[in-house]
């Protein structure tokens, strides 16, 4: 009897010394390949045109101080959504935070607070969909 947790399931079972078939095994390894990459270049596209249409949509509901929106169609709402978050710590930005606040570099317990204290916030936008 064989343990079920350490059994491989192949979704086509090939033998892997079949030298007829592989021809046709990479013909549609390639093709399915070349759907995918089709497929991603279609959602890059499509990402792309989404993030058009919201800035848009958030730049309209900003402007006009829109905190919601009901859609009749889908019963649904978008959000107009405001997130702030602190750049994060790269040794570039712990470097300059570091010599802007000391002239020596002793006292590294003040500049820990100093830096955690004083780090740069992001506002970032964005709109959510509510059912």
């Amino acid at each position: 009897m064989s343990n079920p947790v350490n059994t491989v399931v192949q979704a086509d079972p090939v033998p892997p010394t079949d030298l007829t078939n592989l021809g046709t095994i990479v013909q549609e390894w390639r093709r399915i390949h070349e759907e995918i990459s089709d497929l991603k270049q279609q959602a890059r596209e499509k990402s792309k045109r989404v993030k058009v249409l919201e800035e848009i949509v958030m730049k309209t509901m900003k402007v006009n101080n829109i905190g919601a929106l009901d859609l009749k169609n889908s019963g649904g709402r978008i959000l107009y959504n405001k997130k702030q978050s602190k750049e994060g710590l790269n040794p570039k930005v712990i470097q300059e935070l570091l010599t802007a606040h000391m002239k020596s570099e002793e006292k590294a317990a003040e500049a820990i607070k100093y830096i955690s204290e004083n780090r740069k916030s992001k506002t970032r936008e964005g709109l959510l969909y509510e059912k």
